[in-house]
């Protein structure tokens, strides 16, 4: 897979220094850091019960679609508004005021009935703290209900349309099956590449081939 990445220009040099990591912990960088807590795998035993719950309960009724669409816009707007993110994280406010804060967001953002109905009884439940992680799980729920292989690939630049493409295509002919690619910018890595497949990470950054050349050094 490596010699495919270089072949996109996403490889920083003809042979690119790698590891993988199964347990979920990346090598002590703070960029690889950044990776490894946006995987869904990462999430704890209380917000994946809320999500299996969720994801139970969706099928049932066949929303899973407009629930994990609802969910992804739910991450999305924490990511973008601080007050929310304050709301859901801040032990200040009393769980009632975020219930009702939270359906009165999910009406606003014309949620379904079923996640505005989720969002509040996690608040009730002294779990808003949770909803993010909550949400992620769900959405890998969703993934593997589809025969679909989550990934995230970062860059030091924004990759391009083709390069995009082909990275679907190597991964998807790896992994063997389909694969969803969410890709993130970090300007930090210089160049190269850091690819989360489900809990296997493959870093071939330039940046973290420095960091172990400087730690080779400061070990001679």
């Amino acid at each position: 897979m490596l010699s495919a990445l270089a072949s996109i220009g996403l490889g920083p040099c003809r042979q690119p220094v790698y590891q993988y990591s199964r347990t979920g912990h990346s090598p002590a960088t703070d960029g690889n850091k950044v990776l490894a807590a946006s995987s869904a795998s990462h999430a704890n035993e209380t917000a994946r019960r809320y999500a299996s719950a969720l994801f139970e309960l969706a099928q049932d009724k066949g929303e899973l679609e407009t629930v994990a669409t609802d969910l992804k816009s739910v991450i999305a707007m924490a990511a973008d508004s601080k007050d929310l993110s304050l709301l859901l994280e801040s032990p200040a406010f009393a769980r009632e005021d975020k219930a009702k804060a939270l359906v009165a967001v999910a009406a606003k953002a014309g949620l379904s009935k079923i996640v505005s109905n989720f969002l509040a009884t996690m608040a009730t439940n002294s779990r808003a703290d949770e909803i993010l992680s909550a949400a992620s799980y769900f959405d890998e729920l969703y993934a593997r209900h589809r025969g679909v292989k989550r990934a995230i690939a970062r860059t030091a630049e924004k990759m391009t349309a083709a390069q995009r493409k082909k990275l679907e295509a190597v991964l998807a002919k790896a992994v063997g099956s389909d694969v969803e690619l969410e890709t993130e910018v970090d300007s930090g890595l210089i160049g190269g590449i850091q690819l989360r497949v489900g809990s296997t990470l493959i870093d071939a950054s330039v940046a973290s081939k420095l960091d172990r050349m400087n730690i080779a050094m400061k070990g001679a």
